[in-house]
């Protein structure tokens, strides 16, 4: 029986160890964190309660448009903080029981490689030990950037680990960073009544999607008093007695109660001693080839230890089939332009496969076809109509090439998008499914045919 160690108790971690379990193998799962890794106790799974709350408290708010009578919710901070802790404690019990039940063995401690086939595991409360292994995972995730003026304190100037622990609803949020997690704090913040200005260094804010999405979302937060303010690097971040001052590189000063720091992560590779294994490495994280392998054939990597971009499903499909090969069980190559990239705003953002920025760029000859959300009757129903879907095909064959929409649960209506492109499925075999009526899902559809 293969014995195959999984380092990184995220969800590339436990998937990798899920699979293999799966597949036969003797797995044990290595993490500094508890079960659920970075992901559930302190990125993921706290950013989406704060999100969810967020989304029905707008829902909430739009009761009256639908006929219904109600005084809007008071959020509470003390009520969302306790919401956090027991979601990820819940998430975290379903995690390993799950493993337990698949014969994982799930240790907690730090892993350092010693040579390619063993690691040493530390332990607060033990001795280190040697472990032997056939095959590894690495699956230890990513970590927030911060540069030297610019750092949380975790009371005025806060980073997505620490907005769970929030103290008090801020008068006057800066958020720095115009990437998925600024975005999405903005949002929040925005929902829950602060004031918000939303600075970055970039052009474009969400700069990995079409610029139509991008623009969407700008001039819907904007309209909801959200200041943007883009290609405004910022130099420092100076907590102050009563608030933050924040100054940007052309000079410019910014005072508000709080900041938020989101601009960006990186591979962690800490403490791996990966020099003592020979695996290759980049400037964005450890190199792999479509099934996950690294530069040494049994050790492979999965999710964001291997770079950008930081989403979990992509980090799950990565390690499901480095967990497969690694099993030598049937399984295919990596693709990437199957994963559905989202940003839980309201409206949502998703994308996935090509979009039409990026086939412009390279020259891709393709076909786009759109639809506005008001052309599907469930957006109607539910007063959500503000939105848009694309479908890009090949303007050759037929082939369904990429998909990407704003509006609500944009990030489920790319869901069969996702699934045509990786069957490789033409304009006409979407066109032909009707599915149920009225649902969102109708969108790709609908795009497509023009009705």
């Amino acid at each position: 029986m293969t014995m195959m160690i999984v380092i990184g108790g995220g969800p590339a971690g436990m998937t990798a160890a899920l699979e293999a379990a799966s597949c036969g193998a003797r797995v044990t799962l290595v993490s500094s964190e508890p079960v659920g890794g970075r992901a559930n106790w302190h990125s993921l799974v706290p950013s989406k309660v704060l999100l969810t709350a967020a989304d029905h408290l707008g829902e909430a708010t739009h009761n009256p448009a639908l006929g219904l009578a109600s005084a809007p919710p008071e959020p509470d901070l003390a009520s969302l903080r306790d919401r956090i802790a027991d979601q990820a404690r819940a998430w975290h019990r379903h995690h390993r029981s799950l493993l337990e039940s698949r014969g994982v063995a799930i240790v907690a401690a730090t892993a350092r490689f010693l040579d390619p086939h063993r690691v040493e595991l530390g332990r607060e409360d033990a001795d280190a030990e040697t472990m032997s292994f056939d095959t590894a995972v690495i699956a230890t995730g990513s970590v927030p950037i911060f540069l030297p003026d610019i750092k949380p304190d975790g009371k005025r100037v806060l980073a997505p680990r620490l907005a769970g622990k929030l103290a008090e609803w801020p008068a006057h949020m800066i958020v720095g960073g115009g990437g998925v997690t600024g975005a999405e704090f903005v949002y929040f913040f925005n929902r829950m009544g602060a004031d918000v200005t939303w600075v970055t260094d970039l052009p474009q804010i969400l700069p990995r999607v079409d610029p139509d999405l991008s623009d969407a979302l700008e001039q819907t937060l904007s309209a909801r008093g959200v200041t943007v303010m883009k290609s405004a690097p910022v130099e420092s971040v100076r907590p102050q007695t009563d608030g933050v001052s924040v100054r940007l590189k052309d000079g410019r000063s910014l005072a508000g109660s709080h900041a938020f720091l989101a601009i960006g992560r990186r591979a962690d590779l800490t403490g791996l001693a990966l020099d003592a294994t020979g695996v290759d490495c980049t400037a964005e994280g450890i190199a792999t080839d479509a099934f996950g392998r690294t530069s040494l054939a049994h050790i492979y990597a999965a999710g964001d230890v291997t770079g950008p971009p930081f989403i979990a499903n992509r980090g799950q499909s990565q390690a499901r089939i480095a967990a497969r090969h690694a099993s030598a069980a049937e399984t295919a190559e990596f693709r990437p332009e199957t994963v559905v990239e989202a940003v839980y705003t309201a409206p949502q953002v998703a994308v996935v496969g090509l979009g039409e920025s990026e086939a412009t760029a390279i020259g891709r000859p393709v076909k786009v076809f759109r639809a506005a959300f008001d052309k599907a009757l469930k957006p109607r129903l539910s007063g959500a109509t503000a939105g848009f879907v694309k479908i890009l095909c090949d303007a050759d064959d037929g082939r369904v090439l990429g998909g990407s929409a704003y509006g609500d649960r944009a990030a489920e209506i790319l869901a069969s998008v996702a699934v045509a492109i990786a069957g490789g499925t033409t304009l006409e075999t979407l066109a032909a499914v009707f599915p149920a009526y009225p649902t969102l899902s109708e969108l790709p559809g609908i795009a497509v045919r023009g009705y």
